[in-house]
């Protein structure tokens, strides 16, 4: 049987949003989970006392919705079938399929009786025309896979004789995609065959179709460099000094273009550099973060134990972003300190990431850029040690999985 798992984080969202004048705009990559969150809202208003008829649902990524027509026969379509006097919920599920697409939400928006909801599997969606109409309309959640609580409370939880250590160690490499573990039930291959066809879909659909991208051979080099590169510096000029060595010509212009629809498309995260002193961001060399790790396992097709401090690092940035209002990569002279986050009270804190410091030479280093801060803000060094959470100089050292099951 199919696993759905309730995402209460951002079912409570929808629940606070529910009724109120403005559009909710829920985006990320594909199969994170969006239109599993819609349809368990749904459900939950039927439960509630909401009458089928209220509830309108429809997903854009069905052939058949195509047979009532463009933009404006789907709007029709729609209005004929509200209900007067009553509050309408009204679920648009990857409207950016439909051409002219803006008109369709802005004209259902200024209904007196529709409560909106929106998903899209691309920043292009609230870009240009639709950003234009709704300026003050609308509040965007941005839904992530499945984080690690999450993941252990649902899937390794069946697992009882797995311990929390070995469980993260899966889920740096597995991921929080829901769907692959259903997949999985059936066997691994049709999991790993499943995440192919999604981060397909993406590449052909949502990067290729959209930017009418031809040279779609140096576009994937770009793609292995990038994945290969989470947790380093990376610029545009890089990636075309690297490929160029390899025969590859890509100008740094290009390569910015194709990195930038990568993020458009949430499968990187762009993480700018932050300079701690001088407090302000830097113009250079940014980190990018996979939304996924399972889409780099099945792309490249290598171990990823021996970088594993590295999808540590990716695991953790994914975290921040969830918990914090900004995280940023941190400079202070010539070290680096993993992140920098600022919550949203607007309070600043520090964390290091390492798989392990038990070596004292590694627990030196690690130590070094947080005590380079010399600043009263928190300061974190986070790891897979269990050693009873030990303070130096100020600096606590948590076990990662600890703190990621800390709800």
């Amino acid at each position: 049987m199919k696993q759905l798992i309730e995402r209460k984080q951002y079912m409570q969202i929808l629940r606070n949003l529910k009724d109120q004048n403005i559009i909710k705009v829920i985006t990320g990559v594909r199969r994170c989970g969006k239109s599993t969150l819609l349809q368990m809202f749904a459900d939950e208003l039927l439960q509630n006392g909401v009458m089928q008829e209220q509830i309108q649902f429809y997903n854009f990524e069905d052939p058949d919705i195509y047979t009532i027509g463009n933009w404006k026969d789907i709007y029709d379509y729609i209005k004929v079938r509200l209900i007067p006097d009553k509050m309408n919920y009204i679920f648009l599920d990857e409207v950016q399929n439909i051409d002219v697409f803006q008109r369709l939400v802005d004209g259902l928006f200024i209904k007196k009786n529709v409560d909106l909801y929106v998903t899209g599997s691309n920043a292009h969606l609230l870009s240009g025309e639709l950003a234009t109409l709704l300026t003050g309309r609308y509040i965007e959640t941005s839904i992530l896979p499945l984080q690690f609580v999450e993941y252990y409370d649902n899937i390794a939880v069946k697992s009882p004789n797995l311990s929390k250590m070995d469980s993260l160690a899966n889920y740096t490499i597995e991921g929080g995609i829901p769907e692959y573990y259903n997949q999985q039930k059936i066997s691994q291959k049709q999991a790993d065959d499943f995440v192919k066809s999604v981060l397909n879909t993406i590449i052909e659909k949502d990067i290729f179709a959209r930017l009418n991208i031809r040279d779609k051979h140096n576009f994937n080099k770009i793609i292995d460099f990038v994945f290969d590169s989470v947790g380093s510096f990376v610029s545009p000029r890089s990636i075309s000094d690297t490929l160029r060595t390899h025969g590859t010509v890509v100008d740094k212009e290009t390569a910015a273009k194709y990195i930038d629809s990568l993020c458009d498309a949430f499968l990187l995260y762009k993480v700018p550099r932050y300079e701690i002193k001088g407090k302000g961001l830097l113009q250079t060399l940014n980190k990018y973060y996979l939304v996924d790790p399972c889409f780099r396992k099945v792309r490249l097709k290598r171990s990823m134990q021996k970088d594993r401090s590295h999808w540590l690092e990716n695991m953790v940035y994914l975290e921040l972003l969830r918990r914090y209002r900004d995280v940023y990569v941190g400079k202070i002279d010539n070290k680096e300190v993993d992140f920098v986050v600022t919550d949203h009270e607007g309070y600043t804190s520090y964390y290091q990431v390492a798989w392990t410091t038990i070596n004292d030479e590694t627990l030196e280093r690690e130590l070094a850029s947080l005590n380079a801060i010399k600043d009263s803000n928190p300061k974190y060094l986070l790891t897979m040690d269990v050693d009873f959470n030990p303070v130096y100089n100020g600096i606590r050292k948590l076990n990662v999985v600890d703190w990621l099951l800390t709800k």
